[in-house]
């Protein structure tokens, strides 16, 4: 979380001034949520000091605390319940927030404690002091031995963490902007070390946004003084930036870059949004990677047994130079002498006639030389057979495998991870927890996934599947007969449905084969080719894999996978 989200945040937080502070929770260990009651109405305030997903923000999230409090949270209790925020401030728009709280002491004195929390990546933290600056508690202590710059330890006088000396934008002109952005290299990084609250990339979107470099300099600085102008009256606009469904960043304005954004009403929904798609995607991440490493295993394996099947089957000439030898040595019998280690033969089967030297078993006969010979050649034989049959159940395998690895990247909720999951088991790739899933009993059961839906220009419905299961049952099931398939050709990718109420035009058929190039591992590719034919003529084999079908009667569209066009058709 930067400066200028945190400061939109601060401004908002400003309505808690004069609310009462009724209960404070930690539910985890970095994090603290106070329970306010204002002249609004009653809300929470979420404090979190973690490494990854440090923020201040109002919230309705409710959260259980631990059933034995923690110390720090003991001190918190007694401290700030009961009382009343008389400011929030953010110190030069840094990544700080001061609440100054008025409590009394165990005399009923009135005293004026201070809670701060510092957003800094692994520095965070969240720190009480007393009204002279001494830290009274801190939800993470940096003793002398983790920090010899820095101290948050108790009775130690709190110091604002070291910092560029940097200024605070919200009191710069246009002509302090146009000092700094004239003659700058790179306007961005000129912003972002002059002011604070700016990264390099929150600085190129903002400047983006306000139409530079068209505008020109003496502009962009008239407009970003409007920009913090506006924004200290609490005119911004909060909205979270997304990306082929997964969440990029956090800003206080609008980019105009052509990003994929979502709005909210205030900052605090925003960045609840944020870090809780944040949160969610970490966890599926972390649950899909667990898969991820059983498929990456199984295909390793593989790859390996696919490397000795060739080697067995590229040895086939060793193996005819047996065949011959038996041949060679049964034909020169009465010419072989006994207990030899070799026998000098003519090869007839060469153009010209050849001399070959053939090894020999001196404790062997010349008859049982040969039979050595044909023996060998028979194992080589059975072997070499045996290798091209495995190679291509290993092949077949393998391309089983590449499926559920596409799958995998298109996992996007917690049915689709499920039917991964069945899969994998089923196939063998996972162990079994039926303890688990019999302490789950009764929990409720994960619905099965549902299809990608899009419209085409036609107004017609086009599914598009996620994994293997969801194919089988979008093209065996779901499908009528007259419906038409497509499938990407020679590639891994989804099975797509046209359902069919009348004859498709030719722009549906695009729209469709749009879709199953880009729902596939040739996306990044152009020109790709997409097969198309109807539902009655796909079939699944007998034994076959899931999500695997063979199909007649096809004809061939070529494309080039566009992300904009498929957002277009996006339901």
């Amino acid at each position: 979380m930067d400066g200028l989200s945190l400061s939109a945040v601060a401004y908002e937080l400003r309505s808690l001034i004069g609310g009462r502070i009724e209960k404070v929770q930690q539910p985890e260990k970095d994090e603290l949520i106070l329970a306010i009651h204002t002249a609004d109405g009653n809300t929470r305030l979420l404090l979190s000091a973690s490494p990854e997903n440090g923020r201040v923000c109002l919230t309705d999230e409710k959260k259980l605390s631990p059933v034995e409090a923690p110390a720090f949270l003991m001190l918190m209790r007694k401290y700030l319940t009961g009382g009343r925020i008389k400011s929030v401030d953010q110190p030069n728009m840094d990544r700080i927030i001061e609440f100054s709280i008025e409590t009394y002491s165990e005399l009923h004195d009135a005293v004026t404690v201070k809670l701060v929390c510092e957003i800094m990546g692994r520095h965070s933290n969240i720190i009480l002091t007393d009204a002279d600056g001494v830290i009274m508690d801190a939800i993470r202590r940096v003793s002398p031995s983790l920090s010899s710059a820095r101290l948050i330890l108790p009775k130690v006088i709190y110091e604002y963490p070291p910092s560029k000396k940097k200024e605070d934008p919200r009191l710069a002109s246009p002509l302090d902007f146009a000092s700094v952005i004239k003659d700058a290299v790179k306007t961005e990084s000129a912003l972002s070390d002059k002011y604070y609250g700016l990264s390099p990339a929150v600085a190129k979107k903002l400047v983006f946004s306000l139409g530079y470099p068209e505008c020109g300099a003496e502009v962009l600085s008239e407009r970003l003084a409007g920009f913090y102008s506006d924004f200290s009256k609490g005119r911004f606009k909060p909205c979270v930036v997304k990306a082929n469904g997964s969440t990029v960043s956090l800003l206080p304005f609008i980019p105009n870059d052509g990003s994929e954004i979502k709005r909210f009403g205030t900052m605090s929904e925003a960045v609840c949004d944020y870090y809780s798609s944040r949160a969610y995607e970490e966890s599926l991440k972390r649950r899909t990677a667990v898969f991820d490493r059983a498929i990456t295993n199984a295909k390793q394996k593989l790859e390996k047994k696919l490397s000795i099947y060739s080697e067995a089957i590229t040895s086939e000439e060793e193996n005819e130079k047996y065949r011959l030898y038996g041949e060679l040595l049964t034909a020169n019998l009465y010419r072989i002498p006994q207990r030899i280690d070799q026998a000098v033969v003519t090869d007839y089967y060469s153009d010209p006639p050849v001399d070959i030297v053939i090894p020999l078993d001196p404790l062997l006969s010349a008859s049982d030389n040969a039979q050595r010979y044909y023996t060998k050649y028979r194992k080589g034989k059975t072997a070499r057979d045996h290798a091209v049959k495995m190679r291509e159940e290993a092949v077949s395998e393998l391309s089983y495998l590449e499926d559920l690895s596409y799958s995998l990247s298109c996992c996007d909720g917690e049915s689709d991870l499920n039917e991964i999951r069945q899969e994998l088991l089923a196939a063998g790739l996972l162990s079994d927890e039926s303890k688990k899933s019999r302490r789950s009993a009764g929990q409720a059961k994960v619905p099965p996934s549902k299809p990608y839906s899009f419209v085409s220009r036609d107004g017609l419905t086009i599914l598009v599947g996620k994994n293997n299961k969801q194919n089988d049952r979008l093209t065996l099931n779901i499908a009528a007969p007259e419906d038409v398939w497509l499938h990407v050709k020679d590639s891994h990718g989804s099975h797509v449905i046209i359902k069919r109420s009348s004859p498709i035009p030719d722009t549906t058929l695009y729209d469709a084969a749009m879709l199953a190039a880009y729902y596939s591992k040739a996306r990044g590719s152009a020109n790709v080719p997409v097969d198309y034919t109807q539902i009655k003529y796909v079939k699944k084999p007998s034994g076959a894999k899931p999500g695997m079908v063979i199909y007649t009667h096809q004809h061939t569209a070529y494309v080039t996978p566009d992300i904009e066009y498929v957002k277009s058709l996006m339901k």
